[in-house]
């Protein structure tokens, strides 16, 4: 299959040569606020997202989704959904899609890629990788889905995507949460909560059937049947050359705290996605 490069970039009367060439990665909310932010200052953008539908986790029909995207239209974003950003190298975006690979030209990436729960690895989990341990964000679809996870599951960190996934998780057993703070109410109420404990091994043999907790010198082994990571979110990068901070011509765009709502998510997107400009030019 040939690569083919984009072209038919046009400036922006009135900008020149300050105007940038800008692609964002995700059409999440955030992803869409920044497409907006970006051609409304004066910029060409391409909006790429691997899904063939705008929103990521708030979903196509929230209103403010809605309104986003009907911005970046009247602002002429150019869309490319339902394809994938593969890899940033000489200010180029390699993007696969239904019957086509392209290369994009671009001034700037901006990456809006949204946020993943950590890792086993990345909590400092030892053991094998076993069935039944699931990220919270796989969990949280597979329970919305109907499947039951465990009688006996475990949920690593008492985060707001613990909050997700545990009345869905307590319909079937009782839960155990790990860390964080109990909310009031919670327990008593099919939950048992370690607050202070950190998870430290996994144990089974095909599927996890135990989990080593510390908190100082102590030690508790938890029976369980079902192991939920829903540690403090991360970043999820996963464009070959975008993924350091300091990637040459990359704007990160992924807000981590869950509890923003859209008028909030807007001022720190917009901030974030604000154009780089030489010194002593003002962006109106």
């Amino acid at each position: 299959m040939s690569l083919l490069r984009l072209s038919g970039w046009a400036p922006v009367q009135g900008w020149s040569a300050l105007s940038e060439r800008v692609v964002v990665v995700g059409a999440g909310l955030s992803g869409l606020i920044a497409a907006a932010s970006r051609a409304a200052r004066g910029d060409s953008v391409i909006l790429v997202e691997r899904l063939p539908t705008v929103g990521g986790v708030w979903g196509f029909d929230h209103p403010a989704v809605i309104a986003a995207a009907q911005e970046c239209r009247r602002l002429g974003v150019e869309f490319l959904l339902g394809s994938s950003a593969i890899r940033w190298r000489d200010r180029r975006l390699l993007v696969v899609g239904p019957g086509a690979v392209r290369w994009i030209e671009a001034d700037r990436l901006v990456f809006a890629g949204g946020n993943r729960p950590p890792t086993a690895a990345e909590l400092g989990i030892a053991g094998g990788r076993l069935a039944g341990v699931f990220a919270s964000t796989v969990a949280h679809h597979l329970l919305d889905a109907g499947v039951v996870l465990g009688h006996r599951p475990v949920v690593v960190g008492g985060t707001d995507e613990a909050a997700i996934v545990l009345p869905h998780l307590m319909e079937h057993g009782r839960v155990t949460v790990v860390g964080g703070t109990p909310p009031a109410g919670a327990l008593g109420e099919r939950v048992d909560w370690w607050p202070g404990y950190s998870p430290l091994r996994l144990h089974g043999t095909d599927r996890v059937d135990l989990l080593d907790i510390g908190h100082g010198s102590a030690t508790v082994q938890l029976y369980c049947d079902a192991v939920i990571l829903a540690g403090p979110l991360l970043p999820l990068r996963n464009v070959d050359g975008a993924v350091r901070d300091q990637s040459d011509g990359v704007v990160f765009v992924q807000p981590l705290d869950p509890g923003l709502d859209a008028r909030a998510l807007r001022r720190v997107v917009q901030e974030a996605a604000a154009p780089t400009r030489p010194e002593g030019v003002l962006v109106p």
